[in-house]
């Protein structure tokens, strides 16, 4: 009996410095997720040599090299990669540390990963591209590196939006000319029968709307709801945009599935301008 109590006591001996241990080796690969967001170079070489594992991941899979890169912490990133760092490794999201630095606009770490190997096109658990994330957030520097780099323009998301109707949508000109230049189909459907135009009727933004207008979209074609891109502008109170689209000869007696025409929709929405702007002789048919 004593011989096994014995056993028994090095067993819970052993189990209890080996749950100290992982809780330990736990604690500092968390320290080293802290350091590497805080851009702490010295601390995050410390750790990395009292045993942070360069491959830990949080419980949403990130790794000290997302933290860094989403920091724009260049020389932390630089370090990481040096010890190992996958540079190519997605947290659960399938972000990886392109995905952060671009999604938090720092350039300079941005290019450093796709020099080091990163993927430009790596689309993230919602199918979003680093190209989109850089259109949406209007950084023309990052979305020009990312062209030059080779990312795609006709990638779309799991909504079916690609960065050129990002673009479209936030109407920021630089940015839409870089991407515009590289479109065939002006009138192509995006998901839910959606144009370039549709986007870019709602921005309230004429640049984007006039140089589609100008390359020969349709501004009669409906997307699922049976709405053109006039009744879209009216609806959100666009005029300069509805201005254009009457300029356009855009039909405005064309009525969506529960019947409203763009005049309706203005004034259900309370836009005086645009009303007045559609109920004008000229506007009408």
């Amino acid at each position: 009996m004593a011989m096994f109590a014995r056993i028994f006591l090095t067993v819970l001996c052993l189990c209890a410095v080996s749950a100290a241990s992982a809780d330990n080796a736990r604690a500092l690969n968390f320290r080293l997720f802290d350091a590497a967001g805080e851009g702490d170079l010295e601390r995050v070489r410390q750790l990395l040599d009292e045993g942070a594992l360069i491959s830990a991941r949080n419980r949403f899979g990130n790794t000290a090299l997302i933290y860094a890169a989403r920091g724009g912490h260049l020389e932390v990133i630089r370090l990481l990669l040096a010890r190992g760092a996958d540079v190519r490794q997605p947290n659960l999201n399938r972000e990886t540390a392109l995905y952060g630095a671009v999604k938090n606009n720092r350039v300079q770490a941005a290019q450093f990963l796709m020099d080091e190997g990163a993927s430009p096109g790596r689309a993230s658990l919602h199918q979003l591209t680093p190209l989109m994330v850089a259109s949406y957030n209007e950084n023309r520097e990052l979305v020009q590196v990312l062209l030059d780099r080779g990312a795609a323009t006709d990638d779309v998301d799991n909504s079916g939006k690609s960065a050129l109707v990002y673009a479209a949508a936030r109407c920021n000109p630089g940015i839409f000319d870089l991407l515009f230049t590289r479109a065939f189909d002006v009138n192509h459907r995006y998901q839910n029968g959606l144009t370039l135009l549709m986007w870019a009727a709602a921005s309230d933004r004429g640049h984007c709307a006039k140089k589609i207008l100008e390359s020969d979209a349709d501004p009669d074609l409906k997307d699922n709801r049976g709405r053109t891109a006039l009744m879209i502008a009216a609806e959100a109170g666009a005029a300069a945009i509805v201005g254009m689209l009457l300029a356009h000869k855009a039909n405005t007696a064309a009525v969506d599935h529960e019947g409203r025409s763009a005049a309706e929709l203005a004034s259900a929405a309370g836009h005086g301008e645009v009303s007045r702007l559609l109920a004008a002789p000229a506007a009408r048919p």
